[in-house]
């Protein structure tokens, strides 16, 4: 999506029943009374502070703190796995991976069966002893859990590569092209998605390197992106909504209770059984031209947004998680959220009703050999199927002449379903693979 999130903030939610096999309970429980804070555009990232509880007494800790000192909240047999609803960390890995080799479908089962039965039982163990206990000698002797979670996704290319294209789910098909990407194909697509974030970026780095390798015969990494946030310590108030790098606030107005639930869960019956519980993914890397942006003024920068920059606030309104007006005037009777306004043409309003939680993480490489500077955000907009939730809205910005265009670049982008956690025993996926 181009740059903030879609905005979410349009309609009160909705009841309806709950996703088949899917505590209800659980699934708020996890999201917490502290509602998730989006940040109302297409780069934006939704933010939680909704931490696992604490011990008792624990209750004046700083909720990112508290995140250090807790394993992630757990998912379960036909819940989402971590990494989804509950609070985003401060860190972020996200690989796309290629199964290693050719040969038949049946051979590409077998290994992919392989690595997803291996992170699945990796993962369960990361998840209750965090690194430092599962991994003799690594980085991350010493350390807390920190909230580290582990998701893993599965590519529509593994699909054919393992004889199994009648199993694809129609939320899985190909994006569309956007009139506004200019994509690179060492940053697309991919067999399949490993996150592994965490609270403390030595407990993610070598968390991801116990799982790759225990596949390193299996996969090789097709693209991987190191992403962060500000951290707890060094923030004035470490409850509040983070920044990208471009100075907005990102995390106001991500879907919320029921909503959140039908946004972002797949329904039993709404696509083959494999899929009921889970979610699926749009990962985007948007590059922004940050020397661009700043050599803007700051009225000009909130035009574009369509946000107070200091508060990120809608311009018009008070506070940052204001519901967006878009039938505000100024003074002089124009609107106080410009035409072209990231925000504007993000609102559910605009396309469709179209919803989506997002998460994402700014990433920073450094400079190209030519001189560019290579930072932005990886954007992950999760959704129970996105041709109701990211596309719509993609394509509004890309065609609608949102101003944020002129300021980013969509280089990357790749879609994966990624099914409900695992039963005790069982691995993920195995019912694609194995029914």
């Amino acid at each position: 999506m181009s740059r903030r999130e879609s905005e979410q903030d349009a309609d009160p939610p909705e009841e309806g029943p709950s996703a088949g096999g899917v505590s209800r309970r659980g699934l708020l429980a996890r999201v917490g009374a502290a509602a998730l804070v989006g940040a109302g555009t297409g780069l934006g990232a939704g933010e939680v502070l909704a931490p696992g509880p604490g011990a008792a007494g624990e209750s004046s800790t700083p909720p990112r703190l508290r995140m250090a000192q807790t394993p992630a909240p757990a998912g379960g047999p036909g819940r989402l796995q971590p990494g989804i609803i509950d609070t985003p960390p401060a860190f972020a890995h996200v690989l796309a991976l290629d199964l290693a080799g050719s040969g038949s479908p049946d051979r590409a089962r077998e290994r992919a069966a392989s690595v997803l039965r291996a992170w699945t039982e990796s993962a369960a163990r990361l998840h209750r002893e965090g690194p430092a206990a599962v991994v003799p000698g690594a980085g991350a002797a010493g350390l807390l859990p920190a909230s580290l979670g582990v998701t893993v996704g599965i590519g529509a290319s593994l699909l054919a590569a393992t004889g199994r294209p009648d199993a694809r789910p129609e939320a899985l098909a190909d994006l569309p092209g956007f009139a506004t990407d200019t994509l690179r194909e060492e940053w697309c697509g991919g067999d399949l998605l490993l996150q592994v974030g965490a609270e403390d970026p030595m407990v993610a780095a070598s968390a991801v390197q116990h799982l790759l390798a225990g596949a390193r015969e299996q996969v090789r990494v097709r693209w991987a992106v190191r992403g962060f946030r500000r951290t707890a310590a060094a923030a004035e108030d470490p409850s509040a909504a983070p920044r990208n790098l471009m100075g907005q606030i990102d995390g106001t107005n991500n879907p919320t209770g029921s909503l959140l639930e039908r946004t972002v869960q797949v329904r039993r019956g709404a696509g083959p059984e494999w899929m009921a519980g889970g979610s699926y993914v749009v990962v985007r890397r948007i590059r922004m031209l940050l020397e661009d942006w700043f050599g803007e003024d700051v009225a000009h920068r909130e035009r574009v947004i369509g946000r107070d920059l200091p508060t990120g606030a809608p311009l018009g309104q008070q506070g940052a998680d204001a519901e967006v007006d878009l039938t505000a005037e100024n003074p002089d009777g124009g609107p106080a959220v410009p035409d072209r306004a990231h925000i504007r043409l993000a609102s559910p309003r605009n396309t469709l009703g179209a919803r989506m939680l997002r998460r994402g993480y700014s990433f920073d490489e450094g400079w190209r050999p030519d001189g560019t500077r290579d930072a932005g955000l990886l954007f992950m907009a999760w959704q129970a199927d996105p041709a109701r939730g990211f596309v719509p809205v993609q394509r509004n910005l890309a065609d609608s002449g949102d101003a944020l265009n002129e300021y980013i670049r969509h280089e990357g982008s790749a879609l994966f379903a990624v099914p409900p956690a695992a039963r005790d025993g069982d691995y993920i996926g195995r019912a694609l693979l194995e029914g």
